[in-house]
């Protein structure tokens, strides 16, 4: 290989400037990535239709495999037709224009393990009731504690509260709502495998089950938990849980059939998505996919920032903004006992620096249509709705203990972001008909 190397952030813009130079081939073209990274052409129709420009083709093919390196092909296989690849209609789906201009529209078909679904739209609402995802790019912030004392909040204010635990590598949620005496006999992990032979409305019946966590209130909470007194082998079946396969739906659309068919079902006011932590592809589909309202949590470290500024970035790029950051929260985690007015200032000055940098419009915040916010703007999704550390917390399982959760404790920890997502749900939601 001659020149210096190529690398993989640079491939995919060499890629689009060489075919650009082509731009009367052909009207509509696909650039194919593969899981390496590796980069070749998909040219509409067959070899046939192009044979008057072959030396055009070869030339083509030249280009990028020079201008491609480690990330391209040897130009005899640089250049692929449609007719002749078998692409499944749910994977082709799956593009999305990177140019249009001189008359060329270049689309990208990036091959990937997990990372689509941060980029795909939303599904058609089928459900009436709201949807709010609780998310953190990383665990152990107190996420899945939050949705529990929120959802007794709920509860005690008269809603019917609807829990899916996605967090299926460490599915808190289940064990916490649910003493083993009251589960289900399955989960959400038996329904994903059963579902894959066409098995899944078999055991929807048992898959459900009502916390005694809301017991004496005028609402209730009720769980899809992750696993089920019946679910044997765990680790077999979550290894099996996101496998996709030519035939069948992709995983989010299954997840969201799944969610819809309770919901028809249970009619709740609110449904509570407890997603994996990290970019995954279950947090994508929870967060970009379900039309829910995120409460993204955080704690202050430079950790976090980085790691929300790489998803942040990836959005931004791809101009996925507009209804994303219209539904969203930042959530500061953890706030410390001390100083928490200092803390919560370097949180929001933080998080302010972040949602600008990414999400914010680049325009005076005061500008008509603008989706931009002053620092200081408590309404505002970077404004930080706190949950404060709490002894009572180190050691949380309200279903194990006689008095539950305690409401002063519950106060003093939520308050302020109970309050502010309360707000943010419901908002437009007719409450004298949801209590």
């Amino acid at each position: 290989m001659s020149g210096p190397p190529v690398f993989f952030e640079q491939a995919l813009t060499k890629a689009l400037e060489t075919v650009k130079q082509f731009h009367g081939l052909a009207r509509e073209v696909t650039l194919l990535r593969d899981f390496r990274g590796r980069i070749r052409l998909l040219l509409p129709g067959s070899a046939v239709d192009y044979r008057n420009k072959e030396r055009t083709i070869k030339r083509l093919a030249d280009s990028l495999s020079a201008a491609l390196g480690g990330y391209g092909f040897p130009p005899e296989q640089m250049i692929l037709y449609h007719e002749a690849l078998a692409i499944a209609a749910n994977e082709w789906s799956d593009r999305f224009a990177l140019d249009q201009s001189d008359g060329m529209t270049i689309h990208l078909l990036d091959r990937q393990i997990t990372g689509q679904d941060w980029l795909k739209d939303p599904f058609t609402p089928q459900n009436s009731n709201p949807r709010a995802t609780l998310f953190g790019v990383k665990g152990g912030v107190g996420r899945s504690t939050a949705l529990i004392i929120w959802a007794w909040h709920l509860a005690q204010r008269g809603k019917r509260v609807l829990v899916f635990d996605l967090d299926l590598e460490s599915p808190g949620v289940s064990s916490t709502l649910l003493p083993p005496e009251a589960m289900p006999d399955f989960g959400i992990v038996d329904w994903f495998v059963e579902d894959g032979v066409g098995q899944g409305d078999l055991i929807t019946p048992e898959m459900l089950a009502v916390s005694p966590l809301a017991s004496g209130s005028r609402g209730d909470i009720k769980i899809v938990p992750a696993f089920g007194s019946k679910t044997g082998e765990y680790l077999p079946k979550l290894a099996r849980c996101y496998a996709q396969s030519a035939e069948a739906a992709p995983w989010g659309e299954r997840l969201e059939r799944m969610v819809t068919s309770f919901e028809r079902n249970e009619q709740p006011d609110l449904v509570l998505l407890d997603s994996r932590a990290g970019v995954h592809d279950i947090a994508a589909v929870a967060i970009t996919r379900m039309n829910a309202f995120s409460l993204l949590f955080a704690v202050d470290s430079a950790q976090t920032w980085r790691a929300y500024s790489f998803l942040f970035s990836h959005w931004k790029r791809h101009a996925r903004l507009s209804d994303l950051r219209q539904r969203m929260q930042i959530v500061a985690a953890m706030v410390p006992e001390t100083n928490r007015g200092e803390h919560l200032k370097r949180f929001r000055e933080h998080a302010w620096d972040l949602f600008r940098e990414c999400l914010y419009d680049e325009v005076p915040a005061e500008a008509a249509d603008a989706f931009s916010f002053d620092l200081n703007d408590e309404e505002a999704p970077h404004y930080p709705a706190p949950v404060f550390w709490h002894r009572a917390l180190q050691e949380f399982e309200p279903c194990a203990q006689a008095e539950g959760i305690e409401g002063k404790m519950a106060a003093e920890a939520m308050g302020l972001f109970m309050d502010r997502a309360d707000r943010l749900v419901f908002a437009g939601v007719d409450e004298d008909n949801a209590e």
